[in-house]
């Protein structure tokens, strides 16, 4: 299972992403910022970049791996890290190095 690049993620940025969180509970989801880093990627075949999603829930789960998944994109797991929260939801980052 390959993950979805940089210009795949900027693509789909409006579409809807389906993240389990909770056992077979899915949450709909919206990428909000794909962000390229200056910094140079470890595995020098492309760059670096992080993705933040935007889940509408108050509901904030700890940083762990989450399955994820796309009309388009097919399903993957990601490492997601809650780097924002109020009451209107909270947004989850994955970086890709």
């Amino acid at each position: 299972m390959s993950l979805p690049d940089q210009k795949s993620f900027e693509a789909n940025q409006k579409d809807v992403f389906e993240i389990q969180f909770v056992g077979s509970q899915k949450s709909n989801c919206q990428i909000v910022e794909v962000t390229a880093s200056q910094a140079p990627a470890a595995n020098r075949e492309g760059k670096q970049f992080s993705v933040v999603f935007s889940n509408e829930s108050p509901t904030v789960y700890e940083q762990g791996v989450y399955t994820v998944s796309h009309k388009e994109l097919g399903e993957f797991e990601l490492f997601l890290v809650p780097v924002f929260g109020d009451d209107k939801g909270v947004h989850y980052e994955a970086v890709f190095t």
